[in-house]
């Protein structure tokens, strides 16, 4: 490769991280529990706790592994390509499985959006991943 391609690759993947950075923006996602167990080689399970600033949005994405969302604060909007979009408030849940396109949003403009996200996953593999 040449230093000229090289260049103009590093420089693609680096706007197209800026922009999901930018699309995320207003979205906070803290790791509760991530471990290992033993009866799943090559596993790893993750919980999360993601925070939507009210009129917070992820935009179309999918990820790699079975996803299980349970909202435990205000309401969101998730929308699976195709179909009928689903608002959830607190205590209810949806499961998304690998390689479903969707986005989900805060169905709130004034105040925020809380959820627990339960993923297993392969080690070191990334769990979302934007869509273009």
């Amino acid at each position: 490769m040449t230093r000229i391609s090289l260049l103009l690759a590093t420089g693609c993947v680096l706007m197209a991280v800026q922009t999901a950075h930018a699309q995320r923006a207003g979205i906070s996602a803290d790791t509760l529990q991530a471990f290992d167990d033993p009866s799943m080689p090559a596993k790893e399970f993750r919980v999360l706790r993601t925070t939507y600033a009210p009129a917070g949005h992820n935009p179309k994405h999918y990820h790699t592994s079975h996803v299980v969302f349970y909202v435990l604060e205000g309401a969101g909007v998730w929308q699976e390509d195709g179909k009928e979009p689903v608002t959830l408030k607190a205590g209810q849940t949806l499961h998304v499985g690998p390689g479903v396109i969707h986005s989900h949003r805060n169905a709130s403009a004034s105040e925020k959006l809380v959820f627990l996200e339960f993923v297993i996953l392969e080690k070191g593999q990334r769990s979302t991943v934007p869509m273009p």
